[in-house]
């Protein structure tokens, strides 16, 4: 009863949040210090840029960010996604709870050191009776690497235990799983990334079977020119009500790259103060889609 209580204070909140400039996680009222405005577009080119809208939401943001409200609205659903995210002094998540409609469907909840690195991990799924559980720690490596030993835990039993490895880069280079008497290995898989610092390719060794198999990624072959971040490039100002003309002013600015033949997968982040658009293609299918989030301050 409580948590169908919560999740209706939390639809309602988000009803009307914009008119009384406040909104409600869990039992909590929140000022409204910010809304932040997602709309994502999938869209076509024959002689000009057509847009088709696949799903909105808005993240009620509370000040000092001690907690965030987004309200999903997906495309032909008639169902509500929210999440709430609650967060310490440090700005890291603490807890988070994922409602559909009137129900919650998945709570998490974490907990960090003194460095504010992540040493633990929650989650209760209501939906599948699961409850996971992760730990963390950090080992400096004498060559300045970083070595995060994870155990996993699923209904209070261990699962598996993980090594990661990240260089200096605080880039991901290799990762040990073993089963859960920490000792046998399941597999060790290796990344490789291209110059824009996008993953290339992953190679997965498999000991009980002495074989190694690739797995090329999306665009990891890709030059640096394909994935890049700018200002926005055009002089008419964000809003709301305009957006789709917003958009296509900026995608018909950037066609040239856009139509890259060597660029069949990209994205392409276009800012402002308050605006962000992010244009880029997807990996289901290679469809296009266009970003447009937008920040309206209290």
């Amino acid at each position: 009863m409580r948590n169908v209580l919560a999740s209706l204070l939390l639809l309602g909140a988000a009803s009307f949040a914009h008119a009384q400039a406040t909104f409600k996680c869990g039992w909590t009222t929140y000022k409204t210090a910010a809304i932040i405005h997602e709309y994502t577009y999938s869209y076509t080119y024959s002689d000009s840029f057509k847009l088709y809208l696949a799903d909105s939401s808005k993240t009620f943001i509370a000040p000092d960010s001690a907690a965030t409200l987004t309200v999903s609205s997906p495309y032909r659903d008639n169902s509500k996604c929210l999440l709430a995210n609650y967060y310490n002094a440090k700005k890291k998540v603490i807890k988070s709870e994922e409602y559909k409609d009137a129900l919650i469907q998945v709570t998490k909840e974490y907990k960090y050191d003194d460095k504010n690195r992540k040493v633990m991990a929650t989650e209760d799924n209501r939906q599948t009776n699961g409850n996971f559980k992760k730990t963390y720690d950090y080992n400096a490596e004498k060559n300045g690497d970083m070595v995060i030993n994870e155990v996993s835990y699923y209904n209070g039993r261990k699962e598996f235990y993980t090594k990661t490895y990240i260089d200096k880069n605080n880039q991901k280079y290799k990762e040990v799983r073993l089963n859960d008497n920490n000792k046998d290995i399941v597999h060790v898989e290796n990344f490789t990334y291209n110059q824009a610092g996008k993953l290339k390719e992953r190679s997965v060794y498999f000991p009980e079977f002495k074989v190694t198999k690739k797995f090329p990624e999306p665009g990891g072959d890709l030059p640096a020119k394909c994935f890049r971040s700018q200002p926005l490039n055009i002089s008419d100002k964000p809003v709301l009500h305009a957006r789709v003309s917003f958009l296509k002013k900026v995608l018909n600015k950037n066609s040239a790259t856009l139509l890259d033949p060597e660029c069949h997968e990209f994205e392409y982040r276009f800012f402002s103060s308050d605006c962000e658009v992010i244009i880029s293609t997807t990996k289901t299918n290679n469809v296009k889609q266009v970003i447009f989030r937008y920040k309206e301050k209290f």
